[in-house]
């Protein structure tokens, strides 16, 4: 074989290998996982929005990449009557195959738990009826991550406000009742329950406390164990959960102390109003 014939065989074997690897990238690039189509936000169509007055009040879902959701009903106003904001929840959901998708949703702060199913075509989702939840049909639309945490926390707001106000309008007689008790324990020397304590929401508590901790990340839940309380992220690891204790009119939490190398490291603590932490 002369030289000729060596270097042209030589450069056959390289231009093959070269295209080998180009197809090899291409079919790497073509089978890499993208975000499923059910991410996104959706819209609950006005006719299964109708709130008892015939008012439109859709609810509105936010589903993330990381099996995530979010869920919400914003206030609105009709008829010169103020609907408030209701159903803050928050959940998760996975993909069964064929679009069908399960949806676990919970109450932040009814504590009610939803088993849903739901199937997807065309930007439509579809949730029958289920054990305490009416069907839905949602359309996908176009909103930001952003839009919708701004537009749950002021639903959040809204619901925390009519449970307040629903709490406040007991009969005269729980009320009566409510005084005697306080006046009772105010002269047994015992640790009268202020007013800051009486309507404190633990939920609105932890995610307060969270804010000033950790303000870039997102709460995803606050459990109660015992006497104290634990906020946590989506990631529920040792370092990223702060325990509170509701103390009265006052909220004392935990935190790693600076210099402190321990992971789960909470010895550090801090008491606060909560009327100032709250900013009421």
């Amino acid at each position: 074989m002369n030289t000729f014939t060596k270097n042209r065989s030589w450069w056959l074997l390289a231009l093959f290998a070269l295209i080998s690897l180009l197809l090899a990238g291409c079919g790497k690039a073509s089978s890499s996982p993208s975000a499923d189509p059910i991410v996104g936000a959706y819209k609950c169509g006005a006719k299964y929005s109708k709130t008892e007055d015939g008012a439109v009040q859709p609810g509105y879902w936010y589903f993330k990449k990381n099996g995530k959701l979010l869920y919400c009903v914003p206030q609105i106003a009709h008829n010169e009557h103020f609907h408030p904001g209701y159903e803050v929840s928050h959940g998760t959901w996975k993909r069964l195959g064929n679009n069908r998708y399960q949806i676990n949703l919970r109450s932040d702060y009814e504590g009610d738990s939803f088993n849903l199913k739901g199937s997807l075509e065309n930007d439509h989702l579809t949730i029958p009826a289920a054990k305490g939840w009416n069907k839905e049909v949602d359309s996908k639309i176009s909103m930001t991550s952003a839009t919708f945490a701004k537009m749950l926390n002021k639903a959040k707001r809204s619901e925390l406000g009519a449970l307040h106000a629903i709490a406040s309008s007991s009969s005269s007689a729980e009320a009566a009742e409510s005084r005697k008790n306080a006046d009772l324990s105010t002269n047994n020397n015992g640790p009268a329950t202020s007013d800051a304590s009486q309507s404190a929401d633990p939920d609105e508590i932890g995610r307060a406390i969270y804010s000033q901790v950790f303000p870039s990340e997102e709460v995803d839940s606050v459990e109660k164990d015992g006497d104290r309380y634990y906020v946590s992220n989506e990631y529920h690891s040792a370092d990223s959960t702060i325990p509170f204790q509701i103390n009265g009119d006052t909220v004392t939490y935990w935190t790693q102390a600076d210099g402190d190398t321990t992971a789960d490291g909470q010895n550090e603590a801090h008491t606060v109003s909560i009327d100032d932490l709250l900013g009421n």
